[in-house]
């Protein structure tokens, strides 16, 4: 790989060279020479622009490819920027005689007429196509040198060895995969005459390894009568692999000169056999290719159990051969563990030459946690690692950020074939993540805008496809080729994060390193950067040279910058600033005309500068956790060019928003009664898309104003949330929701605050076609004065639904057959796609739907949510009927809380065979739990708390549940002395691991059954007014990784060295316990948990002076929170001793007025965070700068007193 990166300019060359062309058609409007200027770099660009695609391919064969490129690159970076000033004075007198309100906009003058600036533009691309003429003349040369480097390597690539054999008994973490594999491979077989499975998996990740492994296991145990392995990574011609797949069944055959003749030998080779294909590194993707291959295959196969195994990078190359295969399956290949990854790198060390020796494991797992999971990265970090014999110069390359050759040459350069094989657009829209930091959550919509920004999106003329649709399809193909992971997706499948493996970011910035530049102390810059990152520190800014700022296209600035860089920004295109504590703009814009995005984040600027409505060519503008910049400027209307709009602060919502046309991103509109703010704005914004929020749609008085907005226009929204001001009651709600219908390509809608008796017509009128045919999601919250519902149990794709504060609602809706979904014969079907229902605060609620007698006599029945996942009813006091709870096959979690009236629960519960979640809370009616819910055996969590009048539980039932992972029961009937059913829970010894006992005031000691739970990992008891201690067996329950004992006024014993057998507690939760002790109960032995225990939090009482003794012998502790200690006046010295400490946590200790001395303080070099509150005494001495304890303290980064912030950021955790 190049050691300056890679140049790709095609997508650049591709902007000027449209841009040109347009420029050059309006003859009319030009300065003179200004015109044949355009249409001479439109020429040039043009005779240049195929020899450059070639050149980028070959540019790391020859340096002198690479020099010509490098000053085609730089003349077409002057050309774009010189393009965007004529852009910038093209638009500037449209948008300001469009904001004198001109009737005729057409009458301005052209920038481009007799005009200085006209001059001046046609002198620079005068310039600049002298530049491009001279370039223009090397182009013969670099097309022969092209030609000659394609020979040489042509005639230099080695030969593929057929199939590299391996030791499998030394292959790392694939057995299961071959062995499923395998299986999945029997399995097909029987049903076609050809089978399939995709390996698919990142670079790097071991596809080919498996493949031979498979390879490997299907000669030796003759799983086929022929095995074959061809390599398809240089192209996918039918007829050579079929040639291949003869040779390896007969390797003395002679390859045929037609597809007749080898059709006709390889089917004689076939018959009556069955054979194994494995096509290694696959990256063909056209369709007719695939089929034409399988169609041939399909002549010579005469018999049942024949498999192709085919191994590749691309989700899109597994698809295609879906299409063509009956039988198929695709295979996703996971990452290795870090265990995994540290026994190759061992295994490496170990076999080489060198005499290494081996550190300590945990300096192991830090380099392979680097490996993210990548076998291939492993083994070249383990021959890097190899070469230093000493242990301990391990941690020095640790600290080597590119390790060294060896992982740039063996690692990348096998990653950068995923890319070497995608157009350059692609390559760049890539490589432009490098400017994000390692291991961000990437936002989709964000990069997509930033690329539209970098101008790496080019539309086609004839084309109405969107840049943004242009930016979905490359992020979609870099997802598909493995180079973005982790993808979050929201309700509708939508894309919206994902992160890029940290061995990807890595080439990323190799790639992009002659552009590129993450800034430190000592960065090596060149006059070629375009894009910017710095991290602030003001060491690092106040040595940053300022010459380069003139051709940055992209800067993002992180961290504080208290004061304003000058620099020249002309050209700049992207601009993020996150985190600025300066009350203005560190950047000056008046300048910075061709910006395109600006984002603006966690920042104290007050207010924009004058220069910000004049970015007539911004497309995206993102203003996050801004809390001192009260409004946009007035003349934001002028941003005609803006296309996303984020702002989550409503004062900031800008006037006249309506003049934004373009606009496809509003994160919400802000409803005023004043003009540029009200409804109407809405209705010339055609082309929004995706989610909208409008609020105070009280300002909103009728019907006709409301439909102003044109919501049933804009085909591309497909969420919708309409709130209303709870304060300000007006009676037109109604009326103006009237108004509001949405297109019916609507997904999503919430209603909040909307305080109508009855719902609009095109919520209530079903017909066959309604209009909300298409909804997915409905959310209704606080609709107080709503008696009724609409027929939500007709939406047919209605598929989550919550309903919240709705007080006068008694049910779902009476559902009459006439209008119902059918099923079958007489039956009537509610929700038929609901997966997921949250019902609560609905005080009228009796039952969740009203059958009509009338149209179910007779029938056979009702179905209920059929397809329902996830049901929560939440406070709904007075329901008492969930008999329809009954047969959901589908159900996997189920939430009953504040159920007050609720006596039993469904007989039927057993037969919802998904049901993994079972939660009861706080239904004080509830008498019995059913027999058959010992029949759940897909039941991974019990919680059942706050049933006062619960007395019977089945004996045996628990014992039956056997997936139960957690269980957790409390506050129920006061006089149980002990846990009805507990006479079986020795069954889930393997796989009970949380177990939690709460406010059983009538017992004294644990369940002697509990003993038996060998694998308990969490076991918590709270709120126990009468237990006194803890048997002396519940030490040899060792998996315990967390105990907790809380508010137990009696408890007053642990056995002594209880504690030091639970060798893996890594988290105690201890207190407050009986108030007549004098210190903790078995801590004698606390000391032999020093290795293990991360987290110790102790709830002390009125006796206790000081904090136990025993506890300064943790030092692996990096959590300690001390609470409740009313007697303790200050910390112990030996506290600085807990040198692992990473948070400090200290409230309720009302008497508490110092900390240990200022060296002891020091000595915890790894404390982060301390939080105090409750400490009267010890708040006022640790006052910022003035008390007396400041000095201790003032180094810890984050620190919270009282609620408040007072130096840091205070994060949990």
């Amino acid at each position: 790989m190049a050691a300056s990166g890679l140049i790709l300019l095609t997508p650049l060359l591709q902007e000027a060279l449209s841009r040109a062309t347009s420029f050059a058609a309006r003859q009319a409007s030009l300065a003179p020479g200004l015109q044949e200027e355009f249409a001479n770099l439109a020429r040039l660009l043009t005779t240049i622009q195929a020899v450059a695609e070639g050149a980028e391919e070959m540019q790391e064969s020859d340096p002198a490819i690479r020099l010509w490129l490098q000053k085609l690159n730089d003349a077409v970076y002057d050309a774009v920027d010189t393009l965007d000033d004529c852009d910038y004075h093209y638009l500037q007198p449209k948008v300001e005689s469009w904001n004198q309100k001109l009737k005729q906009v057409g009458t301005f003058i052209s920038p481009f007429n007799l005009d200085a600036f006209g001059l001046e533009m046609a002198k620079k691309f005068m310039i600049i196509n002298a530049s491009l003429s001279e370039i223009r003349k090397e182009v013969e040369v670099i097309e022969l040198i092209i030609q000659f480097r394609k020979l040489d390597l042509a005639s230099a690539r080695p030969y593929y060895e057929r199939v590299h054999l391996l030791d499998s008994s030394k292959v790392v973490g694939r057995q299961g995969d071959v062995s499923e594999l395998i299986n999945l491979l029997n399995d097909q077989r029987s049903q076609h005459p050809i089978s399939g499975i995709s390996i698919v998996g990142m670079p790097g990740v071991g596809k080919t390894t498996v493949a031979r492994l498979i390879y490997m296991k299907a000669e030796e145990e003759k799983l086929y009568d022929l095995v074959a392995w061809v390599c398809a990574s240089e192209g996918f011609n039918q007829q050579r692999i079929l040639g291949d797949m003869l040779e390896f069944f007969n390797i003395r055959s002679v390859r045929p000169d037609t597809i007749e003749v080898l059709l006709q030998n390889l089917g004689k080779e076939l018959e009556k056999k069955t054979f194994l294909l494995i096509l290694d590194d696959v990256w063909e993707k056209d369709p007719n290719k695939w089929h034409d291959f399988t169609s041939l295959l399909s002549k010579v196969v005469k018999t049942y159990g024949n498999s192709i195994v085919l191994t590749t990078r691309s989700k899109g190359v597994a698809s295609m051969v879906e299409v063509e295969l009956p039988m198929y399956r695709r295979y996703d290949m996971q990452g290795l563990s870090d265990d995994e990854c540290w026994m190759i790198i061992k295994e490496v060390v170990l076999n080489s030459s060198a005499k290494t020796s081996i550190p300590s494991d945990t300096i192991g797992h830090c380099f392979a946690k680097q490996c993210g999971g990548l076998p291939l990265v492993a083994t070249a970090l383990g021959r890097t690692l190899s070469s230093q014999t000493e242990a301990d110069k391990w941690l020095a390359i640790r600290a080597n950020k590119e390790w060294n050759l060896e992982y740039r040459n063996n690692v990348l350069f096998v990653v950068k074939m995923s890319l070497d094989r995608m157009p350059s657009a692609l390559k760049k829209c890539f490589s432009y993540c490098s400017i994000l930091p390692k291991g961000f959550e990437i936002r989709k919509d964000d990069l997509i805008q930033l690329w539209m920004a970098g101008g790496f999106l080019q539309q086609s003329n004839e084309s109405s496809i969107t840049m943004e649709e242009i930016g979905n399809k490359y992020f979609d193909e870099l997802l598909s080729n493995f180079l973005f992971e982790d993808v979050e997706r929201d309700a509708y499948e939508n894309i919206h994060v994902c992160t890029m493996h940290d061995v990807l970011h890595d080439l990323a910035l190799f790639v992009s390193k002659g552009e590129t530049l993450i800034w430190e102390i000592g960065s090596i810059i060149n006059s070629n950067i375009r894009n910017l990152r710095i991290k602030y520190d003001r060491e690092v800014l106040s040595t940053f040279p300022r010459g380069v700022s003139q051709r940055l296209h992209c800067l993002f600035l992180e961290g504080d910058v208290s004061f304003s860089m000058e620099s020249d920004l002309k050209n700049l295109r992207s601009l993020k600033l996150v985190g600025a504590q300066t009350e203005v703009l560190p950047v000056s814009l008046d300048e910075s005309k061709h910006l395109r995005y600006l984002e603006i984040a966690k920042s104290n600027i007050k207010a924009l500068p004058k220069s910000f409505s004049k970015l007539y060519m911004l497309q995206t503008l993102k203003v996050e956790q801004c809390s001192y910049l009260q409004k946009l400027p007035d003349d934001t209307s002028k941003l005609v060019s803006l296309r996303h709009l984020y702002f989550y602060d409503k004062t900031l919502m800008p006037k006249g928003i309506g003049q934004l046309t373009s606009l496809q991103t509003l994160s919400q509109f802000c409803v005023g009664r004043e003009e540029g703010f009200r409804i109407e704005e809405l209705g010339e914004l055609s082309r929004l898309r995706g989610r909208l929020q409008i609020q105070n749609l009280d300002n909103v008085t009728s019907k006709s104003e409301a439909t102003k907005a044109r919501l049933n226009e804009k085909t591309e929204l497909y969420k919708l949330l309409f709130k209303w001001d709870p304060i300000n009651n007006i009676d037109k709600h109604e009326e103006v929701l009237e108004g509001l219908q949405p297109h019916s390509n609507l997904k999503s809608l919430c209603i909040n605050y909307y305080m109508g008796e009855k719902f609009p017509s095109w919520m209530v009128n079903y017909t066959a076609s309604s209009l909300l045919d298409n909804l997915e999601e409905l959310t209704l919250l606080n609709c107080d004065k709503c008696t009724c519902l609409p027929p939500l149990g007709l939406l047919p794709n209605l598929q989550f639904l919550h309903i919240s504060w709705m007080d006068k609602v008694e049910s779902m809706g009476c559902l009459n057959r006439s209008k119902s979904l059918s099923t079958g014969e007489n039956s009537i079907t509610l929700f038929p796609s609901l997966r997921r229902f949250f019902l609560s605060f609905m005080e009228s609620l009796v039952e969740l739907v009203e059958v009509d007698e009338n149209a179910a006599a007779g029938g056979k029945g009702e179905v209920l949510f059929p397809c329902v996942k996830e049901l929560q009813i939440l406070h709904c006091s007075n329901l008492t009927d969930i008999s329809y709870l009954n047969g959901l096959t589908f159900l996997e979690i189920l939430c009953l809380d504040g159920c007050n009236e609720l006596t039993c629960l469904p007989t039927g519960l057993g037969s919802c065979i998904s049901l993994q979640e079972l939660k009861i809370i706080s239904c004080p009616n509830l008498i019995s739990i059913p027999e058959d819910i010992g029949k759940l055996c897909s039941l991974s969590i019990l919680i059942i708390k706050n049933c006062q009048n619960l007395r019977n539980f089945p004996e045996k039932c628990l014992g039956r549940l056997t997936s139960l992972k957690e269980l957790r029961i409390g506050g129920l009937d006061e006089t149980l002395e002990e846990f009805p059913g507990l006479t079986s829970i020795h069954n889930l010894h393997a796989s009970l691991e949380i177990l939690e006992l709460q406010e059983w005031a009538g017992l004294k000691s644990l369940p002697f059954q509990l003993q038996h739970l060998t694998g308990l990992k969490q076991l918590i008891l709270q709120d126990f007014i009468v237990l006194e201690g803890l048997p002396s067996w519940l030490g040899d329950i060792s998996s315990l990784t967390f105990l907790s004992i809380d508010s137990c006024p009696k408890f007053r014993h642990i056995p002594e060295e209880w504690l030091g057998r639970l060798t893996n507690l890594k988290r105690l939760r201890i207190g407050p316990l009986d108030e007549s002790l004098e210190e903790f109960p078995g801590f004698n032995s606390i000391h032999q948990l020093h290795g293990s225990l991360g987290e110790l939090e102790l709830g002390g009482w009125d006796k206790l002076k000081s904090v136990p003794h025993q506890v300064q012998h943790l030092t692996a502790l990096k959590t300690l929170e001390l609470g409740n200690f009313d007697g303790l006046e200050g910390l112990p010295e030996w506290l600085g001793d807990l040198s692992s400490l990473h948070s400090l946590d200290i409230w309720g200790c009302s008497n508490l007025t110092h900390l240990p001395s200022i060296e002891a303080m020091r000595h915890l070099s790894n404390l982060q965070y301390l939080w105090i509150c409750g400490c009267p005494k010890l708040e006022e001495n640790c006052t910022k700068k003035k008390g007396p304890e400041w000095s201790k303290i003032s180094h810890i980064p984050n620190i919270r007193i009282c609620g408040k912030d007072v130096q840091g950021k205070f994060k949990w955790g």
